[in-house]
């Protein structure tokens, strides 16, 4: 009985965790009062300070500078600072480069990590607002206006997240792509009804004021800063999609894993620090947050528990149909990369194993953080944009309607 009663426990949150919740969420949204805004636009433009935290970004790192003072921004309002974790190439040179244009360079000879050069950046910053995003990013040309428009649109606001689109080199989408317009679904929704969670690191903003110190070995700064700043000042943590940019999409699915282990250490350590806004009383807040962030982490485990079940009680003919559904699954899962040619069944065994790959890596990354095994710091993987930056054919990847404006200097 206890092996039905888990099994049985953990198909149903697996269920609700992907395909409850949103539907939930819709449902909140359509019957919760959405939040208080502003109608118009403001004409009043606050001092902003531009920081990003970069190690080995030679290969992109002009790209970003100039993609930041071709901004349709007062100039004069717009300080931009970069530091270097350690950098080992051309990086500080390259920044350095740009100290004419009024670019400022903090090299930090020691790594230390994200978390820790943003609060030294955060410090040396003049602006009243504080813009975060790195080197891979690239800006439309109104996205400073946008930011600053979204705090004067929801006057509830602490932190304002902007849209980041997901781009594939070949100029399509892949899994990742899609994966990401169900996450903006969920950020949008959560964001409608005062449930917003954490950022995307490439672009968002908050009060200088309002920023509160990263612990050293924070790994999800985007995720865990939106979270303390809510904590600190129980402002809403507000999705504003006319503030956009975009980022080029990982080829490889070993850089996706990657990426995905320590998404799963992140979480893990956000929890640790933001446990309070799992509380009951936090209302809608803490429904996201388990939903969102708790439940996902645990998914891995669910999926583990439902197969254990499963092979238990394989006896049962309804078990016996369940368990050889699992096994076609992950075995499609396995040979995706054969299959993959294959009309219908190949798209279905690339989305399977796109499932397996996160749930892997995401299980993966927080058994790295409880047994203490996770950093701060990472190895960076390769870029689809180098490539194309090193070919000087990179405009291929970008908006049409950006190309012209945002090509580095040479």
């Amino acid at each position: 009985m206890t092996t039905i009663i888990l099994t049985w426990s953990a198909m149903v949150l697996l269920v609700y965790t992907y395909a409850g919740y949103p539907v939930l969420l819709w449902l909140i949204s359509r019957l919760k009062d959405p939040l208080t805004t502003e109608r118009g636009t403001t004409n009043s433009w606050p001092s902003l300070t531009v920081v990003i935290s970069a190690y080995n970004e030679e290969a992109v790192i002009a790209r970003r500078i100039q993609n930041l003072l071709d901004q349709d921004y007062p100039s004069e309002q717009v300080e931009i600072l970069i530091g270097s974790d350690g950098s080992t190439d051309a990086t500080c040179q390259v920044v350095e480069s740009y100290r004419s244009a009024g670019v400022q360079l903090a090299a930090f000879r020691t790594r230390r990590g994200k978390a820790s050069v943003l609060n030294d950046l955060v410090r040396l910053a003049g602006g009243e607002m504080v813009i975060f995003t790195d080197a891979a990013t690239v800006f439309y040309p109104d996205a400073f206006k946008q930011l600053v428009t979204g705090f004067w649109r929801y006057p509830s606001a602490s932190v304002v997240v902007g849209e980041l689109e997901m781009r594939s080199s070949r100029g399509s989408r892949n899994l990742d792509g899609w994966y990401w317009l169900y996450e903006l679904f969920l950020k949008g929704r959560e964001s409608e009804i005062g449930a917003g969670l954490g950022a995307s690191g490439t672009i968002y903003a908050v009060r200088r004021e309002d920023y509160c110190p990263l612990p050293p070995d924070t790994i999800a700064d985007d995720l865990l800063e939106p979270l303390l700043v809510r904590l600190r000042t129980h402002g809403d943590v507000v999705q504003y999609g006319a503030a956009r940019a975009w980022q080029l999409i990982p080829e490889r699915v070993t850089d996706e894993f990657h990426r995905r282990v320590r998404s799963g250490a992140g979480i893990a350590h956000v929890l640790r620090h933001a446990w309070p806004l799992l509380l009951p009383q936090r209302g809608v807040v803490s429904l996201a947050l388990w939903s969102h962030k708790a439940l996902r982490l645990v998914a891995p485990w669910m999926l583990l528990t439902v197969l254990a079940g499963t092979l238990f009680l394989r006896h049962s003919p309804f078990y016996q149909w369940l368990l050889i559904s699992q096994a076609l699954f992950y075995g499609a899962a396995l040979c995706a990369g054969w299959l993959r040619a294959v009309p219908l069944i190949g798209k279905a065994a690339i989305g399977a194993r796109y499932f397996v790959v996160l749930n892997a890596a995401l299980a993966l990354g927080s058994v790295k953080f409880f047994l203490g095994l996770s950093r701060p710091t990472w190895n960076r993987t390769r870029r689809p944009e180098e490539e194309a930056m090193r070919a000087d054919d990179w405009s291929e990847v970008m908006p049409d309607d950006a190309v012209e404006k945002q090509r580095p200097a040479a």
